[in-house]
């Protein structure tokens, strides 16, 4: 198979949920749940109009107590209509219930395929776009948007439908018992809205500001809480709190304002909408007209009873709109996440490629942003069994190098190519099974340790994951723990230091066994003990692999099979340490400022200043590639 160097087409296996030209919309996240909302909607507005038979009832027996001309058909079956308003109460109540079980499952079951919807997008995404997002946006994402979906499809169809039907059914009753009375009534309730009206003007532009504050808040608390560790070590617990105090004082702001803006015409409204105040408008037009002689006594009964009922509908359809908007809101922060488009994945994996473990970056350009490129037509070619350094100033690019081989993003420009197959052509469990990442900021899950180091290779037996541990320099470390290798990390006894979590990370990378490794400051967190051990792991993981190292001191990768300094996206120099000091370019104005000039050749220096730990082996070659330690000092690229 030939090397490819262009750009792969998006192959068939690249769909998945927010795929394709189309925006996801609303609608289409709770499609899967629409023929469960429509079967709550017909179940409870059933349910809505059995539940006013009982006034029916109610109203005939009224009719026949007071043997009015009208109810001589009744007098016989006063009994039948006692029984006939029990059963439509509760055959309207089973309905109703029925209606809002059958969108709560719906709701459960759509909350779980959203879930993996939105699982299954952020990993279709640029790994570096998702490494990018805060933590507590992508929770947000996945447990509290798909949660605020909840009203929308367990409550929206029946209780909605429900309030409704029966708000409808109520009326028309009304109007059939006697219309007159029932335009009266109507006609002063419409008087009562229409002066409550005025004060609820421009509540939608402040319910708009108090959306979008509370929002800003929830980003500045996340903000603060993932930085606690920097705001204490630094003393800088004012100043980090400044932007969070101020969207604190602005979300305070907004709500009191808020709550003023609205308080006043919703208290109107619930005190219009009261049952209080609405027997305060039956009563005085039922008696008018049952003493004018234009109804009879037994037609007001309806009146006292299904009226007052008819307001508390329109509250709660009101209350129902306002949680039906805080869900939209939220699932349509699922809906764009879902429209963006995934990463194409192509569909090479049919063996080890044409070059196994050969690494080649041909020509890369590659940028962030349009029209600011951080890699400017970067080349190299790393072979099997040597070891390639990355070294340079701070920015240069060295990071980018490295999650590019890895995919985090694809070039703008040029091919990345692993065992001669460019890696956009590749599927993704073959490129993730040829490519070993460990970069300085460790991500353990909460699992086991088992669990943590088999992440790469889920079927590894409890021997297979010990020899790796083993080979990392952390079985002893693990085996003190509360419950060994099922130890849970994060609970009571399971915590590790940053040099033990390097470690973990160093057996997962071993028992994954692929055949390129990359190696992104991975003793940043170590002590000189810790990296003593790292040091022996990392020779063990590199031996017959192309390793691929970035590092800030030199001395460590003096023996490299071939360095590269990256400097403002390009490389700079590249071969060997002696003929780059020979050079007497920017690598050897790096090894000067950094005072090794006195360090005996093919020797790195120790660890650390005054530190017992014995300094790393040098690399030695093909024969058998030692990596030898990253530097320990934070990069930016």
């Amino acid at each position: 198979m030939p090397a490819a160097t262009g750009r792969p087409q998006e192959s068939p296996g690249a769909s998945s949920p927010g795929a394709g030209s189309r925006t996801v919309t609303v609608s289409d996240l709770i499609r899967p749940a629409r023929g469960a909302m429509i079967l709550s909607g017909a179940l409870t507005a059933v349910g809505a109009v059995l539940s006013i038979v009982p006034f029916v009832a109610l109203r005939n027996l009224a009719a026949i107590w007071l043997e009015e001309s009208d109810a001589q058909g009744l007098a016989a079956r006063p009994w039948t209509w006692a029984v006939v308003a029990v059963g439509s109460l509760f055959v309207a109540q089973l309905l109703y219930l029925t209606g809002l079980g059958v969108t709560h499952l719906a709701e459960a079951r759509l909350r779980h395929h959203l879930r993996v919807r939105v699982v299954e997008a952020l990993s279709r995404l640029p790994l570096g776009r998702v490494a990018a997002i805060p933590h507590g946006t992508i929770r947000k994402m996945v447990c509290d948007d798909t949660t605020a979906i909840h009203t929308l499809v367990a409550h929206m169809p029946g209780d909605t439908t429900n309030a409704v039907v029966m708000a409808l059914a109520g009326t028309a009753y009304l109007l059939w018992t006697d219309w007159a009375l029932t335009l009266a009534l109507l006609g002063v309730w419409l008087l009562a809205l229409v002066a409550v009206m005025p004060a609820m003007r421009g509540l939608s532009g402040i319910t708009d500001r108090f959306g979008k504050a509370q929002t800003d808040l929830a980003a500045a608390t996340v903000e603060m809480i993932e930085g606690i560790k920097e705001v204490k070590g630094f003393q800088a617990t004012d100043l980090s709190r400044t932007r969070f105090n101020a969207a604190r004082r602005h979300f305070s702001d907004i709500s009191y304002e808020w709550v003023t803006s609205s308080g006043r015409p919703m208290s109107l409204m619930a005190a219009v909408l009261r049952p209080a105040t609405v027997f305060a408008t039956v009563a005085p037009l039922a008696v008018l007209f049952v003493w004018q002689g234009w109804t009879q006594l037994s037609a007001t009964l309806p009146f006292f009873l299904v009226a007052l009922g008819l307001p508390e509908g329109m509250v709660t359809f009101i209350n129902l709109m306002q949680h039906a908007y805080e869900s939209r809101m939220a699932a349509q922060d699922t809906a764009e996440l879902l429209s963006q488009a995934p990463m194409p994945e192509g569909g090479f994996d049919a063996d080890d490629g044409p070059a196994p473990g050969r690494v080649e970056v041909d020509d890369v350009i590659f940028s962030y942003e349009p029209g600011s490129p951080v890699l400017k037509g970067v080349s190299l070619t790393a072979e099997p069994g040597t070891v390639t350094a990355l070294v340079g100033p701070s920015g240069g690019g060295k990071s980018t190098l490295a999650r590019l081989i890895a995919r985090f993003y694809d070039v703008d420009a040029g091919a990345v190519r692993v065992s001669g197959v460019d890696v956009r052509e590749a599927t993704f469990p073959w490129l993730f099974s040829r490519v070993a990442i460990v970069l300085q900021d460790v991500a353990l899950s909460h699992d086991t340790v088992h669990d943590n180091i088999a992440l790469g290779r889920p079927g590894a037996t409890r021997e297979q994951v010990e020899a790796a541990a083993r080979a990392a320099c952390v079985h002893e470390r693990i085996t003190r723990l509360p419950h060994g290798y099922d130890t849970v990390l994060g609970e009571a006894g399971g915590f590790l230091s940053g040099g033990e979590r390097q470690r973990v990370t160093l057996a997962r990378a071993y028992l994954q066994d692929a055949p390129v490794l990359v190696l992104d400051e991975a003793t940043a967190q170590a002590d000189p003990a810790s990296e003593r051990d790292i040091h022996q792991a990392l020779s063990r993981l590199a031996a017959g692999r192309t390793v691929i190292i970035i590092a800030h001191r030199l001395s460590t990768v003096r023996d490299a099979d071939q360095i590269l300094v990256i400097d403002d996206g390009r490389v700079a120099e590249r071969g060997r340490h002696e003929e780059l000091l020979a050079a007497d370019g920017r690598y050897a104005s790096m090894w000067r400022s950094q005072d090794l000039g006195s360090a005996s050749p093919g020797r790195p220096v120790p660890p650390s200043s005054g530190s017992s730990a014995p300094a790393p082996a040098p690399v030695t070659g093909p024969e058998r590639p030692r990596p030898a330690r990253p530097d320990t000092a934070p990069q930016e690229d």
